[in-house]
């Protein structure tokens, strides 16, 4: 279709566009989408930075499409898998006050109005529709202390011998638990190292129990979920402390990528809308100086789930995001900033749009351009990362100008 083209002009020429993100507004323009989406198991929709007001309206006009047009069920959400249940029961009618339900600090990303607006919208929708919408979280808990704490209900149940050697992993687990997830993992890496050692070990012990006892038994199931949570962020920790075995998100992404294989295997109908940020939804390797290894979440879904699985990185050319720096004199470790966003670098993808409509998507799969390989780089915050973008993505939502969300303070 586009052979002998560049992809910039593809991208002018035949990329769709839509006139509004106004989550309210009609969603007939939206249905060229449909050509992208087909019959796809997940749809990710990422965004290039957090606490951007533009992608939770993108998100939210682009759930309700999936929903009310292609019959998609759950929202799945770059929030914590635990704290994420108590949401779900309100957007399915359940008691409960939504600011309350999204105040704490490891459901940040769920506290700004547009998201508020997005899950009023799940919880009134839900009141008339023959399925409900669910919401789920996908991200291992702050510390693993909500999975452990949830993981011990389930034992006195199941596996009551086992609740001592629990306890000790909790305690161990709670010694440095802080509210602040940055203050718990700069809590964490004070330990001395042989805590974080017999800490993991307790973990590993737990785990191998329970999969000696999974089988053939669904009542295991939920708690091999919270463990699991406990023990890759465990290892997450270890990593990101200079402990472990390689750096980044590779725990917290695999944990995300079983968060949403498992809805799927316990809900075969089921349809998933994931957001996260276009760092976990990747489909490619990450790119780096050190040893292979590193895999995003959308790595592992790709691997699983082939074309029921679609990539649509979320970006933006002007305007303000958030970025966080690390900073040893806070007690979190960590600043968080808002900075206006450099110009696109070259071979960045974001380099092929100039558009100014309000919303621009370009399917990569049909763009037979013959530059592709160029584009190696993406948008991560007001920095770029290397990654082959036409491998890593199967779509790019561009969005003109970004806002920071209301009510983000700089720290």
């Amino acid at each position: 279709m586009g052979a002998g083209m560049k992809f910039a002009q593809w991208v002018r020429e035949r990329a769709f566009t839509a006139g509004t993100i106004n989550p309210e507004a009609p969603l007939d323009d939206l249905e060229p989408l449909r050509a992208l989406i087909g019959g796809a198991r997940v749809v990710a929709i990422g965004e290039s930075a957090h606490h951007v007001r533009e992608f939770y309206l993108l998100r939210h006009r682009l759930l309700r499409f999936l929903v009310e047009r292609c019959g998609f069920s759950v929202y799945a959400f770059e929030s914590p898998y635990v704290e994420s249940e108590s949401l779900d029961g309100w957007v399915c009618g359940g008691p409960g006050d939504l600011a309350a339900l999204t105040g704490t600090p490891d459901m940040s990303l769920t506290a700004c109005q547009d998201m508020h607006d997005a899950l009023t919208w799940m919880r009134e929708h839900n009141t008339t529709a023959e399925r409900p919408v669910r919401f789920a979280g996908t991200l291992a808990g702050n510390g693993g202390v909500p999975e452990l704490r949830r993981l011990r209900t389930c034992l006195q149940r199941t596996d009551p011998d086992a609740i001592p050697l629990l306890d000790r992993a909790l305690t161990a687990a709670g010694s440095f638990y802080d509210d602040d997830p940055f203050r718990t993992i700069a809590r964490y890496q004070a330990l001395d190292q042989s805590v974080r050692d017999a800490l993991t070990a307790d973990l590993s012990r737990l785990l191998a129990r329970l999969e000696s006892m999974r089988a053939g038994r669904a009542s295991v199931d939920d708690a091999m979920t919270y463990l699991r949570g406990a023990w890759l962020i465990d290892h997450l920790y270890r990593d990101v402390s200079g402990c472990g075995l390689s750096v980044g998100t590779t725990s917290l992404d695999a944990f995300v990528a079983e968060s949403v294989l498992r809805r799927l295997d316990h809900e075969p109908d089921a349809r998933i809308v994931l957001a996260l940020h276009n760092v976990h939804i990747r489909t490619a390797e990450v790119e780096h100086d050190g040893p292979t290894g590193l895999f995003p979440a959308g790595y592992h879904l790709r691997k699983v789930l082939g074309d029921d699985y679609v990539a649509i990185a979320a970006t933006g050319n002007h305007g303000h995001v958030v970025s966080g720096d690390f900073d040893a004199d806070r007690p979190s470790g960590m600043r968080l900033l808002e900075r206006a966003l450099p110009a696109p670098e070259p071979g960045s993808v974001e380099a092929a749009f100039d558009g100014t409509a309000a919303l621009t998507v370009a399917d990569l799969r049909e763009a037979d351009v013959e530059d592709a390989d160029t584009f190696c780089k993406f948008r991560s915050q007001d920095e770029f990362l290397k990654t082959p973008v036409f491998e890593a993505f199967d779509a790019v939502a561009y969005l003109p100008r970004l806002r920071t969300t209301d009510g983000f303070h700089a720290t």
